[in-house]
């Protein structure tokens, strides 16, 4: 039964693929952004699934496992930085008509090496983070009894094909889809933990009889210092990762792109709980010691086949919603900051000639991802580190460049390559400071570079973002 559940929701989601790519896809911007017309619903469904994904879930419970309340706070700092996008760049941004934050960087400041610099660093940590997930879902899987690479591979192939049919139509849809998926398996996940628990009182009486201490049931038990450093670097991200301004891209005006935001943070807050709840009752019912298992124990101890082929699905779901998302985001810089801005290989910006590039750049990378994970899944680390350096030398100069007119393009330059190389220092070095993350002291040794280099530089014509581009923009809406 189980099999033949999961079986149906990837058959599904290569339908939404197709129909969106027979009913909706004409060319490039209908390809990466959705033709800009997604609504508040469907935006705001988008943005939380691109948050809600293997690590969520599997990541939550496993912090519910050994933190108890406190678990939750990885959502939770998901669901914030949403809600601080929608009080900050959502609706500016979205006003811009732009495809990518290097196109923001590009016309904030000028000049194309700031453009180069921000998408390498964000194109490879998409293809990291990418092939991560990839493994996320053969460990899903291996649920099923599909051992070796198999599962990673049927994954794969499944979010590769909707993705390069229907572009960001098909993934919004597939999203929403995935997102009530997911949040119905871990609700009732958690429900069912409840159930067989007796109820919250006799959890955490179970817990106590373990050993958890006072703390396991506070929401602050992490302590104010772990909690702010795993708040701070996933709200920096969040600010400016292309994963996330893609579908702030995609929305129809300025005023849904800032409701999405905010609605998407606030599911996100509540989703939260749940996973933290499902480790919390495997560490009561269980024997187990590695809080990693937590969830795939509750799945196959205290379910049902037709219940465990839902909630299986669901965390199939999450992990697929991630994937789906990366591909779009590392998709759009290979075509709009590589293929149209770089290397200006197509002049004319033919709509369905770049739809023909997109499609074959979201294949290629794709595949990428899916060999990375399989022949060299030691080194996905390693890309992954672009991800941090991408926050650190990123993060000052397109908040810096929305919050201050006087930023030069030589102090926002400075500071990406200063922040960047901190950032690649403290995770090479293993420097500890304070216990301080290295994506914070290093974004803070970048907004000193951006500051005291655009005050010792002429400044000169600021660049006005979106007046410029909204002459070019026209032709791609």
């Amino acid at each position: 039964m189980i099999p033949f559940i999961v079986s149906v929701y990837m058959l599904a989601m290569l339908a939404i693929g197709w129909w969106s790519s027979k009913h909706h896809i004409k060319g490039m911007t209908d390809f990466l952004l959705a033709g800009r017309r997604l609504g508040v619903p469907m935006c705001a469904a988008t943005l939380a699934a691109t948050h809600f994904g293997g690590g969520m879930v599997m990541g939550g419970s496993e912090y519910g496992f050994l933190h108890g309340w406190s678990g939750s706070w990885y959502g939770v700092s998901c669901g914030i930085g949403l809600l601080l996008l929608a009080l900050t760049t959502a609706g500016k941004f979205r006003g811009l008509a732009l495809y990518t934050v290097p196109d923001y960087l590009e016309q904030r400041y000028g000049g194309k090496a700031i453009r180069i610099l921000g998408s390498l660093l964000s194109l490879i940590a998409l293809i990291g983070i990418l092939a991560a997930m990839v493994l996320s879902a053969k460990a899903a899987l291996s649920i099923l009894g599909i051992t070796g690479n198999t599962g990673a591979i049927i994954a794969a192939i499944v979010f590769i094909a909707y993705t390069a049919l229907g572009g960001l139509w098909a993934v919004t849809i597939t999203d929403s889809v995935q997102l009530i998926l997911a949040t119905l398996g871990v609700i009732l996940a958690a429900v069912l933990v409840m159930a067989n628990a007796g109820g919250i009182r006799a959890l955490s009486a179970i817990l106590t009889m373990k050993g958890a201490n006072p703390s396991y049931f506070s929401f602050w038990g992490l302590g104010t210092s772990n909690i702010m450093w795993l708040l701070l670097p996933t709200v920096m991200y969040t600010l400016i990762g292309q994963d996330f301004y893609q579908r702030l891209f995609a929305a129809k005006d300025e005023n849904t792109a800032r409701s999405a935001s905010a609605i998407s943070g606030i599911i996100l807050i509540i989703i939260a709980l749940f996973p933290a709840i499902i480790g919390m009752g495997a560490r009561a019912l269980s024997d187990l010691e590695i809080g990693a298992n937590a969830f795939p124990w509750v799945v196959q101890n205290l379910m049902n086949p037709v219940v465990g082929g839902i909630v299986l699905a669901a965390i199939l779901a999450a992990i697929m919603s991630t994937a789906d998302s990366l591909l779009s985001a590392a998709t759009s810089h290979v075509v709009k900051d590589f293929w149209v801005e770089t290397f200006k290989a197509d002049k004319m910006k033919n709509e369905k000639r770049l739809l023909t590039v997109s499609r074959n750049s979201t294949i290629i990378l794709g595949i990428l991802g899916l060999l990375i994970a399989l022949i060299m899944p030691g080194i996905i680390d390693a890309l992954i580190y672009s991800y941090t350096m991408y926050s650190a030398g990123v993060f000052i100069p397109v908040i810096g460049g929305v919050l201050w007119k006087g930023a030069t393009k030589q102090g926002a330059l400075s500071s990406l390559i200063g922040g960047s190389v901190i950032a690649l220092w403290g995770i090479l070095s293993g420097a500890d400071i304070f216990g301080v993350p290295v994506e914070i002291y290093a974004a803070l040794i970048s907004l000193a570079i951006f500051i005291v280099v655009s005050l010792s530089t002429k400044p000169g014509k600021i660049h006005k973002p979106g007046l410029r581009h909204k002459k070019k923009a026209t032709r791609f809406e």
